[in-house]
């Protein structure tokens, strides 16, 4: 059941007990969450697009490029012929042939910009949304050089937004909602003759919940994230060592600035290593503990102990907050190209954004 006084959007799927029971998988949550994601994503790509991929298109994608369908025929067809499961709308869009003229490979950059943009103002969402998400996945297939961990977080990040109603608040399609309907038309005789779009008298002022499956498989994805960067950095010796950090800002091919420009002594470096080693690591296990029901529990039996239960309450938001931290520092310091900005979207919907002044105040109960 969905709040009172308000409008759910997107399918409620069907989940075997005990996953039925568990309020955090079901419990519609405020569409304003999902809309941040949509707007911070769409917002990155778009700039990522228009000022990364327009300007380099014909260098990146099609016939003498760095992707010159001869040089990655592999990906997608083996020795025998055989597709190997992997595609790309620069492969084989039109007839089966891979895309080679510079026309062509503009069109499709273009209307990648088109979609993000449609996505960003909330127009068409859920179609913008795969689009970008076919566009996101071709490139990474098709030119393995340019591939970083950001592209692939985006790739996530807009198939989450094409399953999710993304477009139920902070859009285009909401204004819209808000003020006009669909209704039957009938003859005089009760006969139906089609249908017609009505206008409100006024604006509806509902509260808009979407159903947080979509949201929650995203931060179970983020988890995910870190606990195999967390055991891949822990394989090594230089994050135990406290010296990965340290080498990473004096290498000019990914810091944005030499070292002996901002020279950050190694004892900060190396507690910075140390702590960003087990905070992936811990990242997971730390989300999935109930701090909140600890706290409550803690100050029925030991009121007197204030400190500890506040720190238990506010467990899971301090390790969010160093997330955020620690990628805003990557953003600053470190060439990685849409990593960060695109990690930092994945937190834009665990803010309650409901308590802004942008969101509808209607009274909800439920």
């Amino acid at each position: 059941m969905g709040p009172e006084n308000a409008r759910v959007f997107g399918l409620k799927p069907w989940f075997p007990w005990p996953l039925s029971r568990w309020r955090w998988l079901n419990d519609p949550v405020r569409a304003e969450r999902l809309a941040a994601l949509r707007i911070g994503v769409a917002f990155i790509m778009l700039l990522d697009v228009v000022f990364g991929f327009w300007p380099r298109a014909t260098e990146m994608f099609g016939a003498d490029s760095l992707a010159d369908p001869p040089l990655h025929a592999a990906q997608f067809k083996d020795s025998q012929g055989e597709w190997t499961g992997r595609w790309s709308l620069f492969d084989n869009l039109l007839g089966g042939e891979p895309v080679v003229e510079p026309a062509t490979v503009r069109v499709l950059i273009g209307s990648w910009a088109l979609a993000s943009f449609l996505l960003l103002i909330g127009l068409g969402s859920r179609l913008s949304a795969l689009w970008c998400f076919l566009m996101s996945v071709s490139i990474c297939q098709s030119n393995p050089n340019i591939d970083n961990a950001g592209d692939t977080v985006r790739s996530l990040a807009l198939l989450y937004l094409f399953l999710g109603p993304s477009g139920a608040a902070w859009s285009v399609e909401s204004w819209l909602r808000r003020r006009f309907y669909w209704a039957a038309v009938r003859g005089e005789e009760g006969a139906f003759r089609g249908v017609a779009l009505m206008r409100n008298e006024e604006p509806s002022r509902l509260a808009h919940f979407v159903q947080p499956w979509a949201l929650r498989l995203l931060f179970v994805q983020m988890m995910v994230i870190y606990l195999c960067n967390g055991i891949a950095k822990s394989s090594g010796d230089t994050w135990h060592e406290g010296r990965s950090l340290h080498d990473v800002l004096g290498d000019l091919t990914l810091a944005r600035w030499s070292y002996y420009m901002f020279p950050l002594p190694f004892w900060m470096t190396s507690t910075l290593t140390r702590l960003v080693l087990w905070w992936e690591l811990l990242f997971a296990p730390i989300m999935l503990v109930p701090w909140r029901s600890l706290a409550d529990w803690w100050r029925e039996r030991l009121p007197a102990v204030d400190l500890v239960q506040y720190s238990f309450r506010w467990t899971r938001e301090i390790f969010l907050g160093f997330g955020a931290s620690f990628h805003l520092g990557i953003l600053i310091s470190m060439e990685l190209g849409g990593f960060a900005p695109y990690m930092l979207c994945l937190y834009l919907p665990l803010l309650p954004w409901e308590r802004s002044r942008w969101t509808t105040k209607t009274p909800l109960a439920g």
